[in-house]
């Protein structure tokens, strides 16, 4: 398995073009936060970069996760590997640690900058951190699933961050919900760092719940479509 797994990681940093798109994209933004802040002499401080490397890591998570997840099926890749006799359960989930591997080391690096930068006090890190983990280890999961369930990472790209990013804020935001927005995950997500508003009334066990739902739920399906699909 840690074969399968190492060999998955080096297809992933095989892509060089990928990985330079996502690390500058989560590099930059930090970048741009403070150096903004010092120009125009604002405060700057962990709590909003947090905020802004929360949203960065589910854009990290899909591209990588979703990369994971579906590039050998739609290069033929999986087919071969079949043939060989491996085992198609290792070969479905030696995906999901290789896209953690990468997404949370340059999630890790982008936090080590923001705290050397900020100075936060070491609570603030750590929840800061945990959130913006989470969040890019989740969506770097769902994509796993969703890609291999599909075979089309790249429509699972995009409708992940147009999910994340354009219709969970929106749907988190109606009060017709209810009770019901805590199921988004960004909601349960912001839990974990957050205790005002919205996310005061959700329990911790509940939100870390409805967190290991939707990785459950997206790896159960990839996993299923993995064993099933002909080759």
């Amino acid at each position: 398995m840690l074969r399968l797994v190492q060999a998955d990681l080096l297809k992933l940093q095989r892509r060089r073009g990928m990985v330079a798109v996502v690390a500058g994209l989560v590099l930059a933004s930090v970048v741009i936060y403070y150096a903004v802040g010092a120009i125009l002499d604002k405060s700057t401080d962990f709590e909003s970069a947090v905020g802004i490397l929360t949203l960065l890591a589910a854009v990290a998570g899909a591209i990588i996760g979703a990369t994971a997840g579906g590039a050998d099926i739609e290069s033929g890749v999986f087919r071969d590997l079949v043939a060989t006799g491996r085992n198609r359960g290792a070969l479905f989930f030696s995906r999901v640690p290789a896209a953690w591997v990468l997404t949370l080391s340059i999630l890790t690096v982008a936090l080590i900058a923001s705290a050397i930068i900020s100075r936060p006090a070491l609570s603030d890190v750590a929840r800061g951190g945990l959130t913006v983990l989470v969040s890019g280890a989740l969506t770097a999961a769902v994509c796993v699933g969703l890609a291999a369930l599909t075979g089309r990472s790249g429509q699972v790209m995009g409708f992940v961050l147009a999910f994340q990013l354009g219709v969970a804020p929106l749907l988190a935001q109606l009060d017709v919900l209810g009770d019901g927005r805590f199921a988004i995950p960004a909601v349960a997500i912001a839990r974990l760092d957050n205790a005002d508003g919205l996310v005061a009334t959700l329990p911790l066990l509940g939100a870390i719940g409805i967190i290991l739902a939707w990785a459950a739920a997206a790896l159960g399906a990839g996993l299923w479509r993995t064993r099933t699909q002909e080759i």
